[in-house]
């Protein structure tokens, strides 16, 4: 069983919009507990959008909903049709994301019981349906305001902490394949659940994106945070790239002169280490502008693409080739893991050199429900 910030935010708010519903008296209280499920989302900027859209979408399904009893009263034919009318009418305005909670708060209106009571008036109708429309609404505005001030979401923390787990995990299954001791098929369904991690970062990230800064003078060091860590979460996409790319040609790199193996080994060590040294300096453990450049550079006089077209050169057969071939591959995808950490180091070194004191970055310690 998970138990995190959103489950507890989803709990809370239900009680609070409970509470405001008893405390004014109003009723049906159920309704405004499944508008406040209904509303509720993963970020403040995401809640604010979300209330307007809903307010704009509960408006329509109500006002839609009084005009049809009134000139046609509510069997269920009419609310079906209304139904219909409704989300074609979200479908036009481009609402379609509230259409659920439109129906909701049309129907309830609709099937309000001071329609089929004896003596009602229109204006007992017109009563209840406002009421409904605020149970709605209350809804709504309370799952904003838990978002506005109760446990906004540590997108930082949480981005940093997986950045690191799935890299880690990435490593693992490299080396793996670089040591010739992994099984194909279960490294390749353990890749699958990796490839969902690195989806689910992807969407975090989108949320974080999202979010505003209330103060103008802050909207600079929230902008340079998230192209920070745009590019940190892109590394960890190339590192995956890589890892997959490994894992569909292991036996073409089995095959290899073993010199070549060494060297494309060396290369991958250091560019992991060189990974870990970044998210060190996220965490400002180590300071800004060191690497083991000079180590990397000293060990080898030529590059590794100029050892793969010698390689290639001297191939005798067409299927060596051909497995040369295929290695290029993995290195393209090595290149381009290379570039992404030299440019999310570049970013990092300028991030905390430079306006050291408006771009910190509030990276917690891992706990439980990250």
């Amino acid at each position: 069983m998970r138990f995190g910030a959103r489950v507890f935010k989803t709990g809370l708010t239900v009680v609070l919009t409970l509470f405001i519903t008893h405390l004014f008296g109003l009723q049906p209280s159920l309704i405004a507990g499944i508008a406040a499920v209904f509303a509720l989302q993963p970020n403040v900027h995401r809640s604010a959008v979300r209330t307007w859209e809903q307010f704009q979408g509960n408006a329509l399904g109500a006002i839609s909903a009084i005009i049809m009893v009134l000139l046609f009263g509510n069997n269920v034919i009419v609310i079906g049709l209304t139904v219909i009318l409704v989300l074609a009418t979200l479908l036009f305005f481009n609402l379609q994301s509230v259409s659920t909670l439109a129906v909701v708060t049309m129907i309830a209106i609709m099937d309000a019981p001071q329609i089929s009571e004896a003596g009602a008036t229109t204006v007992d109708f017109l009563e209840a349906a406002g009421i409904r429309f605020s149970l709605v609404m209350i809804g709504v505005l309370s799952s904003l305001l838990i978002n506005l001030v109760f446990i906004p979401p540590k997108y930082e923390t949480k981005m940093y902490h997986n950045c690191f787990n799935i890299t880690t995990d990435i490593f693992k299954y490299i080396r793996l394949e670089l040591s010739n001791m992994s099984e194909y098929q279960i490294v390749k369904k353990d890749i699958e659940s990796l490839r969902e991690r690195v989806v689910r970062l992807e969407t975090m990230y989108l949320w974080f994106r999202e979010e505003r800064s209330l103060f103008r003078r802050e909207r600079f060091a929230d902008a340079r945070r998230k192209i920070l860590f745009k590019h940190l979460i892109s590394s960890t996409r190339r590192a995956f790239e890589l890892l997959r790319k490994f894992n569909r040609f292991e036996n073409n790199y089995n095959h290899l002169d073993e010199e070549f193996q060494n060297r494309i080994r060396f290369e991958l060590e250091y560019l992991m280490g060189f990974h870990e040294q970044i998210f060190m300096k996220f965490t400002e453990k180590i300071k800004p502008n060191v690497t083991n450049e000079s180590i990397h550079e000293s060990l080898y006089e030529t590059s590794l693409m100029d050892d793969f077209i010698s390689h290639y050169n001297d191939a005798e057969t067409e299927e060596e080739r051909l497995q040369y071939t295929s290695i290029m591959e993995i290195l393209s995808s090595l290149y381009e893991y290379a570039n992404s950490l030299e440019r999310i180091n570049r970013l990092a070194d300028s991030f905390f050199r430079f306006h050291s004191k408006k771009n910190k970055i509030n990276i917690q310690d891992e706990t439980m429900d990250i």
